[in-house]
């Protein structure tokens, strides 16, 4: 509501000063500022847009300062030092397109202080009354849990071809001593940033199982504090190699690294997404996410739904971090055949 308030009282001042601005850029802005996943997947409007300048969390630097498509870099944690005078900034800049694809109050109040030519956002299940405010005179998307969020960011600039905008990260060649095996390697990430997206351990164990029954190589996708998790999953007996990445590599590296796997198996984590980007096979387990608002989309993809009733219960914009039932993760013996029948066709696949 203070936002809100804020614009319309710099309204006047906005309108007069809109006349003496320069010239009008052409320049587009993204206002995505959420994490690794959500702004992998908002890298389909790159393709479109072609350039774009944007603002972004700073967790996501790495992937930004390198790609082609991003012109300036805005980082939301220093725009919120100076929020108003920022704001500023980019009234000046004069933008043509603004696309605020993470759409809380601080973002739309960015996005209305650009006095562009067109605003477009997305208008979701838990937009706020005050957010909706915002968002008059923008032009709105609408968003549900049944509507996947790529096409959801794909409407926002009017386009609805998948394949022709397919995700976009910058890939950094680092040194491939960690990987020179020419084995079947399998990628995996044991734990997620939000607790109730890390698959438990005996679930993990029937995975381990079934990678058992192939010849191949298992890689640990993470950060150094998942150690401790690593060494209770390293108690299961497993004939295959087991190598930690975890801590060993930078984000700016991640994307190459996952790229050389040929199956990265996780729950719904940033990791899966850029598995997906760099079209790896992947199997996501949902747990209690929206399986059919975010999920990988690369053609050779297995979801694993959770048998968990309460299911699904997290979403893209509004996100759940607590539950204290019992397994999100579980699986029965049809899902362990068809996890085993899907690597098994990609393992073959790397045979033949």
């Amino acid at each position: 509501m203070t936002y809100y308030l804020i614009y319309l009282c710099l309204f006047p001042f906005l309108l007069l000063a809109s006349f003496f601005r320069k010239e009008k850029s052409n320049k587009n802005l993204i206002i995505q500022t959420a994490k690794i996943g959500d702004y992998v997947n908002t890298s389909v409007l790159f393709n479109k847009l072609k350039t774009t300048d944007i603002i972004i969390d700073k967790i996501n630097y790495d992937f930004a300062k390198s790609d082609t498509h991003i012109d300036k870099i805005y980082l939301i944690q220093d725009f919120k030092v100076k929020r108003y005078q920022n704001a500023m900034k980019l009234f000046f800049t004069n933008y043509n397109n603004i696309y605020v694809v993470m759409p809380n109050s601080y973002n739309l109040f960015l996005g209305k202080m650009c006095f562009a030519k067109e605003c477009i956002t997305i208008k979701h299940y838990a937009s706020k009354w005050y957010e909706k405010l915002l968002m008059k005179k923008i032009k709105i998307i609408y968003h549900s849990v049944e509507d996947l969020t790529i096409k959801t960011y794909l409407n926002m600039v009017d386009e609805y071809d998948m394949k022709k905008n397919w995700k976009s990260i910058p890939i950094k060649i680092p040194d491939t001593s960690m990987i020179e095996s020419k084995k079947f390697k399998v990628g995996i990430s044991l734990t997620a940033g939000n607790k109730i997206k890390t698959i438990d351990r005996e679930t993990w164990r029937k995975v381990f199982k079934i990678l058992d029954k192939f010849d191949l190589e298992i890689y640990i996708f993470g950060l150094q504090n998942e150690q401790k998790y690593l060494e209770k999953i390293l108690k299961f007996n497993t004939r295959n190699s087991i190598i930690s990445l975890l801590g060993k590599i930078t984000l700016e590296e991640l994307p190459f690294y996952i790229s050389q796997m040929k199956l990265y198996i996780s729950s719904d984590t940033g990791n899966s997404y850029i598995a997906d980007t760099v079209k790896i096979p992947t199997i996501n387990f949902a747990g209690p996410c929206f399986w059919q608002e975010q999920r990988p989309i690369y053609k050779t993809s297995m979801i694993v739904k959770s048998n968990v009733k309460e299911t699904p219960f997290s979403s893209v914009f509004k996100a759940s971090f607590e539950y204290s039932g019992k397994s999100l993760f579980s699986v029965n013996e049809l899902q362990i055949k068809s996890i085993e029948d899907f690597i098994a066709q990609i393992y073959r696949d790397f045979l033949s």
